[in-house]
């Protein structure tokens, strides 16, 4: 009952009178869109496309001097095709251009964000309110499949807020989090006497759906086995941030008597693609960004082989990400799935694999802790973080302009929170990071 309230007339309510956003339309719109034809979806993306190209060419100081300088015009792109021309788009690039890469127009409202920095370089960016409820739909959409639409009744095993929260904001998050039907429990403190808390709370709970990191859910589904615990089963497990390997996807719907439905997305672009009721693949969020999975030398990936992800939004007007190479790694292919649906699944993502630290006292601190929480250190340009001796645990930091006091304190005492105090942790600031042979960087290094 509450489900249908929440999705018909709180969330509208909400979403789109209080707050004036366009979030519940773009959602009706999309679950229309998905059942078109790839060449009718297609039609939009090019007709999107050329609408942002010509936006970015005359509002964003950089495209435009960086096309022309190129001989690249928005009106000669007359096909998908033809955006192969355009040059690729990194995030050092984003970073030493941010500024002229958003747009001048007075009529659009920009926001900040972070990425968490999974590639051990994390980034600011911009975008504009309308992409942002457009992302936010797709997410709809995308978590509906897995019968996770909004009102349902959700159990996030997620990322917890970092620092001192004012009371006053604690409270509002609460709030919320009740409005939504959310219980949050945070995969930060991943002790063993936490890990009971967590599944007393659960059990009690009983959620419709869990929203899940794919790591820490894995080692929650690891202590529940090994501890003869079972929990009450959701309807549906979503799960994200990390590549699912099959056997994490085997044990947890073991475990949790559930099927799993795996997600792929970016604090860039939200929701990229989301696995439908066949399991057959990412239902790419076509309607919102354009993929393309490349070589290394730009061409496009054939079918079955694994390639560069390289993402075109084509609704941030705030600030174009237009050819970004994003730094993971797919299998390229677009089939069709069973289910009917027009938009194209892709094949496999590899993503990137955090590991996961352990402490004496028996925590296991995922990987995607470190990206969470370097983010909000914007001097930090790239990292890497290593635990050679489960005692020890080394943060290797390239820095640009220092850290100050006041930031090293904060910092050592959000990772304390979660190793406990067992552990030392040492900051050594360095030049460079080298990478590995394959030309990546390996952000979390469990050697133990």
């Amino acid at each position: 009952m509450y489900a249908q309230l929440y999705r018909h007339l709180l969330l509208p309510f909400f979403d789109g009178v209080v707050k004036g956003r366009q979030t519940i339309s773009h959602w009706q719109r999309a679950e229309e869109t998905q059942w078109w034809s790839r060449a009718q979806l297609e039609e939009f993306q090019l007709r999107s496309l050329r609408a942002l190209m010509q936006h970015a060419a005359a509002t964003c100081p950089f495209y435009g001097a960086d096309w022309r300088e190129r001989g690249l015009s928005p009106q000669l792109i007359r096909s998908l095709d033809d955006l192969r021309e355009w040059p690729l788009m990194t995030r050092e690039i984003i970073r030493s251009n941010r500024g002229n890469m958003r747009t001048t127009s007075p009529d659009i409202r920009r926001m900040s964000k972070a990425t968490g920095g999974s590639s051990g370089e994390p980034l600011q960016f911009d975008l504009d309110s309308g992409s942002n409820d457009r992302r936010t739909a797709m997410m709809y959409r995308g978590y509906g499949w897995a019968n996770g639409a909004p009102g349902t009744k959700q159990l996030f095993i997620w990322g917890s807020a970092l620092g001192s929260v004012p009371q006053w904001k604690r409270l509002k998050m609460d709030l919320h989090h009740a409005f939504d039907r959310h219980l949050i429990l945070s995969c930060f403190e991943f002790t063993p006497d936490k890990m009971r808390q967590h599944f007393d709370r659960m059990n009690r709970y009983r959620a419709e759906v869990i929203v899940a990191y794919t790591n820490p859910l894995y080692e929650f589904a690891c202590f529940l086995k090994r501890e003869s615990l079972t929990p009450v089963s959701p309807g549906s497990i979503i799960v994200g941030a990390e590549k699912l390997h099959d056997f994490q996807r085997s044990l947890i719907e073991e475990v949790f008597r559930a099927p799993v439905f795996e997600t792929y997305g970016s604090r860039e672009f939200m929701l990229i693609g989301a696995e439908c009721d066949k399991h057959a693949g990412l239902h790419l969020s076509m309607e919102n960004l354009l993929v393309e999975i490349l070589n290394e030398d730009g061409s496009p990936t054939p079918p079955g082989q694994e390639g560069n992800v390289v993402i075109t939004d084509l609704f941030n007007y705030g600030m174009p990400f237009v050819r970004y190479v994003n730094g993971d790694r797919a299998v390229a292919g677009y089939e069709t799935c069973s289910c009917g649906r027009g938009l194209p699944l892709l094949r496999k993502v590899v993503g990137r694999q955090l590991d996961t630290l352990e402490t004496p006292d028996g925590r296991k601190i995922p990987g995607e802790f470190f990206p969470h929480l370097l983010k909000e250190f914007p001097a930090i340009r790239r990292f890497q973080v290593v635990q050679e001796r489960v005692e020890r645990i080394t943060l290797k930091l390239v820095v640009e302009g220092g850290l100050t006091l006041t930031e090293r304190e904060q910092l050592l005492r959000e990772v304390r929170r979660c190793t406990g105090t067992v552990v030392e942790i040492e900051l050594q600031l360095v030049d460079d990071i080298p990478l590995t042979k394959a030309g990546k960087l390996k952000v979390v290094v469990n050697a133990v």
